[in-house]
């Protein structure tokens, strides 16, 4: 999802998806699986510190989010060990948005979390 000032994860991001689907298709006939998790706004993360620093400026996000939080450390753990069980073992190639629903709504709300709007 196109994003204000965020062009370096963006564009990495774009490039892993089409790296996981393209290693998909040339190793899904050994049997390997390859899937991706596209995070969104992470709780107690680095990213989101340097992001939102201000409380204003998270509750803007947070207000932003179709389930009106940030996804937990623990979350992207479970869909990760999800990904990685038997439960999943016809899915390759796919790339799980793990976000709130904030891919819903684009990318307005960071916009405006950050005053661009």
């Amino acid at each position: 999802m196109p994003t204000p000032f965020q062009t370096h994860v963006c564009a990495a991001k774009a490039g892993v998806d089409a790296f996981a689907r393209t290693l998909a298709l040339e190793w899904g006939g050994m049997g390997i699986r390859i899937n991706i998790i596209a995070p969104g706004p992470v709780e107690d993360t680095e990213g989101m510190k340097r992001l939102t620093p201000t409380k204003e400026m998270k509750e803007k996000l947070t207000k932003a989010i179709p389930l009106q939080r940030y996804v937990s450390k623990d979350e992207i753990a479970d869909l990760a060990l999800f990904l990685s069980s038997s439960a999943a073992t016809a899915m390759t190639g796919g790339t799980f948005v793990c976000d709130g629903g904030q891919q819903l709504c684009g990318s307005s709300g960071f916009a405006s979390a950050l005053g661009l709007d």
